[in-house]
């Protein structure tokens, strides 16, 4: 009899149809996120970047940039934190994903063929920075001259070695300013706007002022870069040009 053949299909179909209608009402599972090993350096410069014992937490601009990327891209990035030759030296060795920041004109004769740079993350002026009335003595007079500790006076690397200069360190930006303004050194060395940002922040917005004669001021860049991963690199470098208002509300955040 024809009946019962029509009564088994009705109901394979109506088991399919079922199937089918709970599988698209689960939800869909989201795909793993891409992970990503990002090395930055312990050292404070914030509000640029920051990050020292005994936490390491890393924070400022940077890392609220990165993490955005990171989220738009569904990436999970682990930021691994290394005073700044171990930096260099994990990175080179392919045991980082990715480093920030970077230039193509640090160590560039150490470092291997291929590093991709994004385009500029952050534009700044590095400058030396003197007490108002010292401005415009002669070079000669300012021996002592202030450093980020972890930063390299590469600038100043002939006149370290004809001992024109000596180098004298702080832990941040904070802690070089306080050498200059009690007389401990002679100039401070650090980018304009985080000199600007850590006067403000203690009222002594003219406290201290650049003296181009130590440093012709003029304009450098940080980059994001990898030796591992250019199309990652790319994918960055739209994400820049995509939330061009996202990051400009992040520099305005951090007065940068």
């Amino acid at each position: 009899m024809p009946i019962p053949l029509v009564i088994h299909r009705c109901r394979a179909q109506w088991f399919v149809g079922l199937l089918l209608a709970v599988c698209w009402l689960l939800p869909v599972r989201a795909a793993e996120p891409e992970a990503y090993r990002i090395g930055v350096e312990q050292v404070d410069y914030y509000p640029i970047y920051s990050a020292v014992p005994p936490d390491n937490q890393y924070r400022g601009y940077a890392r609220d940039l990165l993490d955005l990327f990171a989220a738009r891209e569904n990436l999970r990035v682990t930021y691994v934190v290394l005073p700044v030759r171990r930096l260099s030296h994990a990175y080179w060795a392919g045991q980082l994903d990715l480093v920030f920041p970077d230039n193509p004109r640090w160590a560039a004769a150490q470092k291997p063929a291929g590093v991709t740079y994004s385009q500029p993350v952050l534009q700044f002026q590095d400058a030396m920075l003197v007490l108002p009335e010292r401005k415009g003595q002669p070079r000669q007079s300012f021996r002592r001259l202030g450093f980020v500790r972890g930063f390299t006076p590469w600038k100043f690397q002939d006149d370290i070695a004809a001992g024109r200069v000596v180098i004298q360190e702080a832990p941040n930006p904070e802690g070089l300013i306080h050498m200059v303004m009690a007389g401990h050194a002679d100039a401070a060395n650090m980018a304009q706007q985080v000199a600007r940002f850590h006067l403000k922040r203690h009222g002594l917005e003219r406290g201290l002022v650049v003296e181009p004669s130590l440093l012709p001021l003029s304009d450098s860049y940080y980059h994001l870069s990898s030796i591992r991963h250019p199309k990652l690199i790319r994918r960055f470098d739209a994400f820049l040009r995509r939330e061009q208002r996202a990051v400009q509300a992040l520099k305005a955040r951090y007065e940068l």
